[in-house]
């Protein structure tokens, strides 16, 4: 990756650049100010602030001038010019008049310290304070960019090793409620979904290639046979062949159905609707199929109507199905119970048998797709494993819930919630 395309290079010039700009623009609007100030001086007090002297001089007494001061001697002071350039402070030589002969002490002021005027010194130092403000103002940047720029820079990758089908990458979520641990938690919750579809659909098409295998390869086999003479073309056999195409129809149907759902195009016929009429209706079509089976159906409808929105259609294909999966659970001699309530805002439907009930372990996923709690349970009796998915699709499509729980007296219990029609 180019140097100038990374994120934190990008972030630090940026912050570099906007702590150089503040630093210029304090630098200029404080020497602006300092000027305004300036010219609103006296002339005499402005010349002198804006002169370029420093200190006066000052004298340092030798040893041998201190004493004949304190001794109180007569002295004899002559001032000359100095010759050296690097000081010309006038040279003093002092001589006590008591002693003519003696060799005279010499004295020189030093040098006059320059130093800048006072107006240049304020500007050294703000200008020493603004280059010191960018200097750190371009660490912290480099930090802070480093610090932001790190989980986009893991998220990034992640992202690019998920687009390229490793659907397990994930990134160290970093601490705190910023805009970057918020991202890095979505983006990993977002793996896991990608992760979780990706396994639905691959165990999905395994699925569907062996919910269609069985009929097609007892259709091919019961085919051949009859081709080659092993079995007579007979109307128990063309009975087998039409229901094994019956079973493929089904799982088509089902299958259209979901796919129709998941893209939002499964379109419901909404009217007012007897829940209670509906529900009667249709264990009056099951009664045939549970009388075969010796089963019992033990009918709990209330005496008035309940009216809810619904499609007829898709209800019935809700309560068939229920009962469907009902009857494939409750063995011979057992029952079967189709119930119905409403409280204020809910009406409920509940089926439950008097099968073995649901384990522990699948009551989290009877309505996932092709899922059954009964692994070696027969293709051919056990249905598609797409009913229980359709009810849910279809539930939520009402608007409803539904759910699944066991009894403590044994079997398992389906409970479908839909919201009461509330119009006059």
């Amino acid at each position: 990756m180019h140097l100038f395309h990374r994120i934190e290079v990008r972030l630090s010039l940026l912050m570099a650049l906007v702590a150089i700009t503040t630093s210029l623009l304090t630098v200029a609007l404080n020497t602006f100010q300092r000027e305004r100030t300036f010219r609103e001086l006296p002339p005499e007090v402005r010349d002198f602030l804006r002169r370029n002297e420093g200190r006066p001089p000052s004298l340092s007494l030798t040893p041998e001038l201190r004493q004949m001061l304190a001794e109180g001697r007569a002295i004899r002071v002559q001032m000359r010019p100095s010759d050296n350039p690097d000081n010309p402070n006038p040279i003093f030589w002092i001589t006590a008049l008591d002693s003519p002969d003696a060799r005279p002490v010499r004295l020189q002021a030093p040098p006059r310290l320059r130093r800048p005027s006072l107006e240049a010194r304020l500007q050294q130092n703000l200008l020493i304070a603004g280059l010191a403000a960018t200097g750190l103002g371009v660490l912290l940047a480099l930090v802070f960019a480093r610090r932001i720029a790190r989980p986009i820079e893991a998220i990034s990758d992640a992202a690019s090793r998920l687009a390229q089908g490793d659907f397990a990458a994930r990134i160290v979520t970093p601490r705190g409620e910023d805009e970057a641990a918020r991202l890095a938690r979505n983006f990993n919750r977002m793996a896991e979904a990608l992760e979780q579809l990706e396994a639905e659909r691959r165990a999905m098409i395994a699925d569907i290639a062996h919910e269609l295998r069985t009929p097609l390869t007892v259709m091919q086999g019961r085919l051949e046979a009859i081709q080659d003479g092993v079995m007579p073309l007979e109307m128990g056999e063309i009975d087998r062949l039409h229901h094994q195409a019956a079973l493929l129809s089904r799982l088509v149907e089902d299958l259209r159905t979901l796919s129709l759902a998941d893209a939002g195009r499964l379109n419901l016929t909404l009217q007012p609707m007897n829940l209670v009429e509906l529900v009667g209706r249709m264990a009056a079509t099951f009664r045939a199929a549970l009388k075969a089976r010796q089963v019992e159906l033990e009918l709990k409808l209330p005496g008035r109507a309940i009216p809810i929105q619904a499609d007829p259609d898709r209800l019935a294909q809700v309560i068939g199905n229920l009962l469907s999966n009902a009857l494939e659970h409750t063995p011979a001699g057992g029952k079967i119970a189709l119930e119905v309530t409403s409280d204020t805002t809910q009406a409920y439907l509940r089926v439950q048998d008097s099968g073995p009930g649901i384990p522990a372990e699948a009551l989290n996923k009877v309505f996932d797709r092709f899922y059954r709690a009964e692994a070696s349970r027969s293709r051919a009796t056990g249905g598609s494993g797409l009913g229980l998915s359709i009810v849910k699709t279809l539930v939520e499509l009402h608007r409803g819930t539904v759910g699944a729980h066991n009894r403590p007296e044994g079997g398992a219990v389906f409970e479908v919630k839909f919201p009461l029609d509330q119009a006059d």
